[in-house]
């Protein structure tokens, strides 16, 4: 974790533990976080609403925390289908290096949990790796922005819009590489 923070990856992230304890101390300012974990921001309350908003608060975080941490996937389990994920990507973009005209600055990259793609300096270097804390896959793309996936009936769905992370990869490098690729023949894809 101390790694993560050198790198400014968990700059802005608490865990819900450490909201609930900000919460339980604060008297007249209580705090509240977004479902990202990102955004933090304090309000007043008066003395007898604070009691109901504190329990409020902290069962919408606890309720966010529990979607992830009380999934069904343990942590072993998590890792064999993240590493199988992302080396299955990671094989398939090197393919299209192979088989497709990819601009001269195409380049892959997979190593410790971190799978990097630079597409071309134009289009932009899609980041995808792996997060323990959360079992989730996480994605950065140059074009659609950041995106956290959990594992949800045997692919990776983006909780907010349903799609999967191999149907947006499907899209995304398809209109990068203006050729039909597609990425449902990958590991845990949703074919």
């Amino acid at each position: 974790m101390s790694k993560l923070l050198k790198l400014g990856v968990l700059k802005y992230f608490k865990p819900p533990s450490v909201l609930k304890t900000n919460i339980a101390r604060t008297s007249s300012t209580v705090t509240r976080v977004c479902s990202c974990g990102s955004y933090v921001h304090n309000i007043k309350r008066r003395p007898k609403e604070q009691q109901t908003y504190r329990q409020q608060t902290q069962l919408s975080c606890s309720t966010t925390s529990n979607s992830v941490n009380n999934s069904e996937l343990s942590v072993n389990k998590y890792e064999e289908i993240s590493e199988e994920t992302l080396q299955s990507l990671s094989d398939k973009f090197d393919l299209l290096a192979e088989t497709k005209d990819c601009d001269p600055e195409y380049d892959v990259a997979y190593a410790d949990g971190v799978l990097t793609i630079k597409i071309s300096d134009k289009w932009g270097t899609y980041v995808i790796n792996k997060q323990l804390p959360n079992k989730q896959i996480w994605l950065s793309s140059p074009i659609s922005g950041p995106k956290r996936y959990d594992f949800t009936n045997g692919t990776w769905i983006y909780s907010h819009n349903g799609g999967s992370l191999h149907q947006l990869l499907t899209e995304e490098i398809s209109q990068a590489l203006s050729d039909d690729i597609d990425f449902s023949d990958c590991e845990y894809s949703n074919r």
